[in-house]
């Protein structure tokens, strides 16, 4: 009976250690949950500022290719010039719906998730880029 005794008496005094560590690693956990918010609503509003960026600049694009198509209506190879410059403001509309499809996906996923589609965020605004700097480059 005296064992028994003791037995409980040491149970109850180790239950508040037991309690504190659990309380403690619950701390440290949402400490860590919090941490990965923070950076996922970081990188969320630093690919949407890329994106808002790359649309300004792909409407102005737009806009320089409709204004061309506009002024010279004659010759074969400006024709030429105005479909390949439409396929090349076609690819950029979808690597743009691609990225943000992207985007969307991350939005809507836990916070664990996230950090896995990461790198297709990273690749889809690459190509965005890509697609960008080419037509750019040729409407210049």
């Amino acid at each position: 009976m005296r064992k028994l005794a003791c037995i409980l008496a040491m149970s109850l005094m180790l239950w508040p250690a037991c309690t504190t560590e659990q309380n403690k690693a619950s701390q440290n956990e949402n400490k860590e949950t919090e941490s990965a918010r923070q950076q996922r609503r970081v990188y969320q509003a630093q690919i949407e500022a890329k994106l808002r960026e790359l649309d300004h600049e792909i409407d102005a694009l737009t806009k320089k290719l409709e204004n061309a198509n506009s002024e010279d209506r004659a010759s074969a190879r400006q024709q030429e010039y105005r479909s390949k410059a439409e396929q090349q403001m076609a690819e950029l509309d979808r690597k743009r719906d691609a990225a943000r499809r992207q985007l969307d996906k991350m939005k809507d996923s836990g916070p664990v998730a996230w950090q896995d589609m990461k790198g297709g965020i990273d690749a889809a605004m690459q190509n965005l880029q890509a697609a960008y700097d080419r037509a750019a480059s040729k409407f210049k």
